[in-house]
């Protein structure tokens, strides 16, 4: 019954789980990964899909910092999801985290890009940027 972050427990945990996989070719680690990302996948019950940046492992109840532009999710770390999300759906067959993922990208590619940037911040309930601060384009070319 904890809260955690939804990033960080994606690229320390599972990216590390994934990692432990590929070079022992242990089942185990793509289990454990597996289990985890499934206590993830709440996050993403969200109007628009954005996933929260934090989500209760118990509840599936999810948050964002009180400190991210109104209740917005971060670009950054939702943004990140992407390589842990997709090899998850290569190695078990389920397409649900490949869609969660690409969801994302969708979203974002219909969008309005201030000044051709994209802003920092995404209100997950609305779908509008929240304060106007952007991200490097060339940060965004590798998401």
């Amino acid at each position: 019954n904890a809260e955690v972050s939804v990033f960080e427990v994606n690229i320390r945990f599972i990216g590390g789980l994934l990692a432990a996989y590929y070079l022992s070719g242990q089942e185990v680690f793509k289990v454990k990964a597996v289990q985890l990302a499934e206590k993830l996948i709440p996050a993403f019950n969200t109007p628009t899909g954005i996933p929260w940046a934090m989500v209760n492992l118990k509840s599936g109840v999810g948050r964002n910092w009180g400190w991210a532009s109104a209740g917005s999710s971060i670009l950054a770390e939702f943004g990140t999801l992407h390589m842990e999300f997709v090899h998850l759906t290569y190695l078990t067959g389920n397409p649900v985290y490949y869609q969660k993922v690409m969801h994302i990208r969708k979203l974002l590619a219909k969008m309005d890009r201030p000044n051709g940037l994209y802003p920092n911040y995404l209100n997950p309930r609305t779908g509008r940027w929240g304060q106007r601060k952007y991200m490097m384009k060339t940060f965004l070319v590798l998401v």
